[in-house]
């Protein structure tokens, strides 16, 4: 229920909205940061399953198939330790999304109930 302040033409929001529309908005900061390690994944997985080319010509098979050979040229152009680096970075931003996902759904739900130990 919204209520009108005497001096402001707007309506002020209940505390419960107000809440709500925090957690909704710490929801929206999980989902960003889940989203950016799940483009990290998608990355690593289309750098292991594409086939590529060196710069010096050498056509590559994929990381993932048994057409690759390790030879030096195609081993120096990607390597393991990149790909590697790709989830290891993807590891924070899935972590701290889930974390702030759960935080905001956890205030989403609980809004109600503090608003009525507000109340009481």
């Amino acid at each position: 229920m919204t209520t009108r302040h005497p001096r402001h033409p707007r309506p002020v929001p209940s505390p419960v909205e107000t809440l709500r529309a925090r957690a909704v908005r710490t929801q929206g900061w999980g989902l960003c940061l889940l989203t950016v390690a799940a483009l990290l994944w998608v990355w690593c997985a289309v750098l292991l399953l594409t086939p590529y080319e060196t710069d010096r010509g050498n056509d590559c098979g994929t990381l993932l198939s048994g057409d690759y050979h390790h030879d030096e040229p195609c081993y120096e152009s990607r390597d393991w330790p990149e790909l590697l680096g790709l989830l290891a970075a993807s590891v924070p931003f899935a972590v701290a999304g889930a974390a702030v996902h759960a935080r905001g759904a956890l205030t989403h739900r609980l809004a109600p109930l503090l608003a009525d130990l507000d109340e009481k």
